[in-house]
């Protein structure tokens, strides 16, 4: 009796699940289905096909489509057409989102909605016509379920049993791969595999991942893989570069100039008779100029406020947060710390609130600042329209004049912030320093103006600074903040104007006046070792010595936020090829728990 009391159960669920394809039900998760598959296609079209490599991929594929076609259940075909078009959106600003950063929305930066309203233009630029995919599905699906034409009999019990199998089986090859959190924090750190979470888990998945971190306190395990990172990094500077400490020469006043988007190809280089860069270009062959037009750009989520973590502060972005939106109050050592007897100031045409710029000034020990409704804004560019680099330049030069920021003979920290070379790169003709009428790829002759636009404010405001009395005792630093060309890098490349012109490789300059040292330092270097040279270089008295390398150590090569090896690590020892590597997520456990010693300087 009871072998024939299974056997009817199971015939009733198999009754079940075959009546609940209909076509209503059916059309509506085919649709669902289509959708999450596109986006995968989409997205390794952008990144890389090996996420197509796992069972999990297609399991959570189904489980997804499941879920989302749950309006199809009553035949609620506008409601279906709603929900997907939602999916779809999310989707498509995942995808733009990966064009710039290589990675999917972090959890948090959802609710980050002020920082996308400032930047909408660079976000419809990044747009491709294959993206609008996403959104047709969803709109043909009214089309597909048809109409309904008697009253719908909710065969819920058949969509329960679907949704408990896929589940299962989902849960099972999540378990087998590690489990959810665990699996996509592993992909995270591997260097082929850092952008597959998305198509493995999709969209929910990764969020979901990402929300089960907790900020419980740190395991004993983690907290010596800090202690051990932290003592071999010691050790390897002491051998590498005994100098690290600095003390060659103590600058008493720093302007450090961080250029938005400024890449190091365009320096010295001369397009239709013109020169892109003739101000950088003629530093740079200065022979009081130290350059290094090789330091690899590895900024993450947070792009320009990451730029300033590496550079400033030398520790590494992280890779599911924007540390200055949920670890701006942490303890961090940073360069203006250096200037803690004197003035610091932060000039910038920004907001205080973009990417928390204004709280994390302060916690890198900047003092004043000067932003957006602090300047005469008659001279803007840019979508959202910002104060141009030119104006900038001349209202901050009146300002130093004036005594109001870094009066001659005063000791202090001053750093510049450029937004003009911010993407879409849009020069309005009446400012532009060049033309460019040849044949390019898509935002090359863009580019190229706007780094010439950016260049001419540098031009202005250097002048100024080497023309002061006290400027043998000051020393001016000029960086790119990240590097510039994203998603269209392949694309000049391909190009017969772009080709052996654009580098492959987003590389960022590093310009040093005043430092006592001179040249063109070649080998690789990553934004991270920018704070190690400088505090070794001007002598800074910082005693946090940084994640990264000063020049001096030579290394070679550095890694990119993805984990792709920039340089040559020919002859070098595996140990500190694995101890660099590792250096990432080592500083997201130190940024997560705060863990910074702490150091008086």
């Amino acid at each position: 009796m009871r072998k024939d009391m299974m056997a009817g159960v199971g015939a009733r669920m198999r009754a079940a699940v075959a009546g609940l394809w209909t076509r209503g039900f059916a059309a509506g998760w085919m649709a669902s289905l289509a959708l999450v598959v596109a986006f995968d296609l989409l997205w390794c079209y952008e990144t890389t096909f090996r996420g197509l490599g796992f069972a999990g991929t297609y399991v959570n594929a189904a489980a997804l489509a499941t879920v989302l076609a749950l309006p199809a259940l009553w035949h609620r075909r506008w409601a279906q057409m709603g929900v997907l078009l939602v999916m779809a959106v999310v989707m498509m600003a995942n995808l733009i989102y990966c064009r710039t950063y290589f990675n999917s929305i972090p959890a948090h930066s959802y609710l980050l909605a002020g920082n996308v309203a400032d930047f909408t233009a660079s976000i419809w630029d990044t747009v491709r016509v294959r993206d609008f995919l996403l959104p047709a599905i969803a709109l043909a699906v009214p089309l597909a379920m048809g109409p309904r034409r008697k009253v719908i009999k909710v065969n819920g019990g058949g969509y329960l049993i679907v949704l408990l199998i896929v589940t299962c089986v989902l849960c099972v090859t999540a378990m087998l791969s590690g489990g959810l959190r665990g699996h996509v924090e592993r992909l995270r750190q591997e260097c082929y595999y850092t952008t597959t979470p998305a198509v493995i888990y999709t969209i929910p998945g990764t969020v979901a991942a990402e929300l089960l971190e907790t900020q419980s306190e740190i395991t004993p395990e983690r907290r010596r893989l800090v202690d051990t990172w932290l003592a071999d990094h010691e050790r390897f500077l002491s051998r590498l570069a005994p100098g690290h400490e600095g003390g060659a020469k103590r600058v008493s006043r720093l302007v450090l100039i961080i250029c938005e988007s400024l890449e190091s190809w365009p320096i010295g280089l001369e397009v239709e008779g013109q020169e892109v860069a003739p101000n950088l270009s003629r530093l740079v062959a200065d022979s009081a100029v130290w350059y290094a037009p090789r330091v690899l750009s590895q900024v993450g989520n947070g792009h320009s406020i990451d730029g300033q973590l590496l550079m400033l502060a030398g520790m590494y972005p992280m890779q599911n947060y924007v540390y200055a939106m949920r670890f701006a109050d942490n303890a961090y050592h940073a360069i203006p710390q250096a200037f803690a007897d004197g003035e610091t100031w932060l000039l910038s045409g920004d907001k205080p609130a973009t990417w928390n710029q204004g709280r994390i000034a302060a916690a890198f020990g900047i003092d004043s600042l000067r932003m957006e409704r602090d300047w005469d804004s008659s001279e803007m560019i840019g979508r959202p329209a910002r104060l141009s680099d030119r104006a900038l330049a001349r209202q901050a030069i009146a300002r130093f004049e004036s005594g109001e920021v870094l009066a001659e003979g005063r000791d202090g920290y001053v750093q510049v912030v450029t937004y003009s070379g911010h993407n879409p790169f849009r020069i309005p003709d009446e400012y532009k320093t060049i033309r460019l009428t040849g044949d390019y790829p898509p935002k090359m002759a863009d580019y190229l103006t706007a780094v010439s636009f950016t260049d001419s404010a540098i031009g202005e405001l250097v002048d100024y600074l080497r023309g002061r009395p006290d400027a043998d005792s000051t020393a001016i630093v000029i960086v790119g903040d990240h590097e510039g060309l994203a998603a269209y890098r392949q694309a000049m490349l391909g190009h017969p104007a772009g080709r052996g012109v654009v580098a492959a490789q987003g590389y960022v300059p590093l310009i040093v006046v005043g430092s006592g040292q001179s040249g063109v330092y070649e080998p690789v270097m990553g934004q991270v070792d920018v704070y190690s040279t400088l505090r070794e270089m001007l002598g800074l008295g910082l005693r946090y010595p940084g994640m990264g390398f000063p020049a001096s150590a030579r290394l070679g090569f550095a890694f990119n936020y993805q984990g792709e090896l920039a340089g040559d690590t020919v002859g070098v020892a595996p140990a500190l090829v694995r101890h660099v590597a590792s250096a990432p997520a080592v500083s997201d456990i130190i940024i997560r728990h705060n863990l910074l010693p702490e150091m008086h300087n």
